[in-house]
């Protein structure tokens, strides 16, 4: 059981180290949306992805351990969890993985707090780009010779000039 104990431990702290990227990508995120700089927010959203994929790929790992975990104990598999694991006498580890399961329950809860965030700047964003449009149309609609659906109209001219050559 020790090598099961080592390999979860090995998993936690991978997971750690995977969350401290995730928020800087995310805070990278929140600087792109900020600054309207689509190639940096692309950027951020593919490191993201693969991030959050390495996430999928560790959290299926430690299911499997929870698994093994559950055999060696004779329970079921919906009985055992991190914290019934860190409890248990034999693991010399436990005070570790506790200290790292609350880091991570902290990781979690700033990543949610971030992607809040972020989408609230994408929201208002995204509103003051459609007012910022909206006022450009109405300016615009004085001095151009376009409807909004492409039809040609006569702009207003407030005097003319008169050939006098003639």
């Amino acid at each position: 059981m020790n090598d099961l104990f080592h390999t979860l431990d090995e998993i936690l702290i991978q997971k750690v180290e995977l969350y401290n990227n995730l928020i800087e990508v995310m805070k990278k995120e929140w600087a792109s949306i900020s600054d309207y700089s689509r190639e940096n927010l692309e950027t951020a959203l593919e490191q993201k992805a693969a991030l959050l994929a390495k996430v999928h790929e560790l959290n299926h790992k430690r299911e499997e351990i929870v698994k093994a975990f559950a055999q060696k104990l004779g329970r079921d598999q919906s009985e055992v969890t991190l914290k019934t694991i860190i409890g248990l006498k034999e693991n010399t580890r436990g005070n570790r993985m506790s200290a790292r399961r609350d880091k991570i329950r902290d990781q979690i809860k700033t990543i949610n707090n971030i992607n809040l965030e972020n989408k609230q700047l994408i929201n208002r964003s995204s509103l003051a780009m459609k007012k910022s449009m909206s006022w450009l149309y109405e300016v615009d609609t004085a001095y151009t010779p376009y409807y909004s659906n492409g039809q040609l109209s006569e702009p207003n001219m407030g005097s003319r000039v008169v050939n006098t050559d003639v």
